[in-house]
């Protein structure tokens, strides 16, 4: 049997005279896996087996090996996806009731609970919109719309209920996302909240290299579209990105609101490396900290 072998360099100093069975292959020259087998003594069904079975487990082997925070930035991108989606078909569900209730896009500014009453009817306006209901049922008795067919209607009930399936969806998603925060950055998800966090995981690329960002570039995650017009057009730069969402931030005074930003990030800078690390659980103290800084600055 022939014995073939790269790198022939290494064996400089044997005598092929002493190897017979011996060949060196030249540079790129590819090893016949198969022929090998045969020459071994292997069946060619049974190699084939063999090679399917151990490319299946060291799939599986590499599927395990995908970290978990994998999971949470694709729930991420779903709700985000679904967000887009119910902006879309809500709109086009109140532009087209328009034409049969217009004043009610003036009085019921949120979307779900718009097309919850238009899919109900009306009939349960007391307990889904109890404090418009008398404005509700004024404007609908003295509405300037045109009158919808048994079939218009039908037909705009359809789109209400796509929409509140949205909205259904992307709450599953949400408590799915706190569920996976809990368990795969829980200091993170204490300080930030479970669905702010996860989008902050989700915009670095992941917990290993949200734990190795600096505050300061965390502090502006989700601001990249202005960070580019500040290089283009020499704009002043931006001081927040997607941790605005955060309460205590966008309703901070502008004049402390750059300092919470920082003290945030830095906190969240904590949270992210001690969560990566797997270290103790701190959320609750960083949270802490986090509102009496506030508090010491206004």
């Amino acid at each position: 049997r022939v014995i073939e072998v790269k790198n022939p360099e290494r064996f400089s100093g044997f005598d092929k005279t002493d190897m017979p069975d011996l060949r060196f292959l030249k540079d790129r020259e590819s090893i016949d896996d198969l022929d090998i087998a045969v020459q071994s003594g292997i069946d060619k069904d049974e190699f084939m087996h063999i090679l399917k079975e151990v490319n299946l487990e060291i799939t599986k082997r590499r599927m395990r090996e995908i970290e978990k925070d994998q999971l949470i930035i694709q729930a991420v991108n779903s709700m985000n996806e679904i967000e887009e989606s119910i902006n879309k078909l809500a709109n086009t569900l109140r532009e087209f009731y328009s034409y049969h209730f217009p004043e009610l896009k003036y009085i019921v500014k949120d979307d779900e609970i718009y097309a919850k009453l238009i899919y109900d009817d009306f009939n349960n306006l007391d307990e889904i919109h109890p404090e418009m209901a008398k404005s509700i049922s004024n404007a609908r008795k003295e509405t300037i719309g045109i009158k919808f067919s048994d079939n218009d209607i039908k037909i705009v009930k359809g789109i209400a209920k796509s929409v509140l399936v949205l909205y259904e969806t992307k709450s599953k998603i949400a408590t799915y996302i706190e569920c996976l925060m809990n368990d795969i950055a829980p200091n993170i998800s204490a300080l930030a909240g479970p669905i702010l966090g996860a989008k902050l995981i989700s915009l670095s690329g992941g917990l290993k290299r949200l734990s190795g960002m600096p505050a300061s570039t965390i502090q502006v995650l989700g601001a990249e579209n202005a960070f580019f017009r500040f290089l283009r057009k020499k704009r002043k730069p931006p001081k927040h990105g997607i941790i605005f969402t955060l309460p205590e931030i966008r309703s901070a005074k502008k004049n402390i609101r750059g300092k919470i930003s920082r003290t945030f990030s830095a906190k969240l800078a904590i949270a992210a490396k001690t969560d990566y690390f797997g270290g103790r659980f701190i959320g609750n103290k960083l949270r802490e900290d986090f509102l009496k800084r506030i508090n010491d600055l206004k």
